[in-house]
């Protein structure tokens, strides 16, 4: 009876001594921090108002060719847009100007190239 209960014994010390995991002292490396000066949004936010003439999935060669015109490209298409004012009042004398040759033609705000709504355009 004695040398079963040894070997039981044995058996489960043997068993218990392999499942555990030696752990190895991890080297701590140091640690880089960067610190970024807080910049206030009104010195690098910048407002426009222009005025989108077409969006088009392919270039347009005769559309590029047009005065103060800049293209932005956007998901899948190329957005003709035309001036960069910084009032709205502004935008606006140009889109009726436009609008005799471009029917679409409209005012959009662009805050750092994004555009958003004129409604929140006006508020900022």
């Amino acid at each position: 009876m004695k040398t079963n209960f040894l070997i039981l014994f044995c058996i489960v010390f043997f068993s218990c001594a392999k499942n555990e995991k030696k752990e190895t002292p991890v080297k701590e490396s140091p640690i880089e921090v960067t610190v970024v000066p807080a910049q206030t949004e009104a010195a690098e936010d910048k407002l426009i108002f222009t005025v989108q003439i077409a969006a088009l999935k392919k270039a347009n060669e005769t559309l590029t060719k047009l005065e103060n015109i800049n293209i932005f490209k956007e998901d899948a298409l190329y957005k003709y847009r035309v001036g960069a004012f910084e009032t709205y009042k502004e935008s606006r004398v140009k889109r009726i100007q436009l609008i005799k040759n471009y029917k679409g033609a409209f005012v959009q705000a662009l805050l750092n190239d994004t555009p958003i709504s004129i409604t929140k355009a006006l508020q900022y």
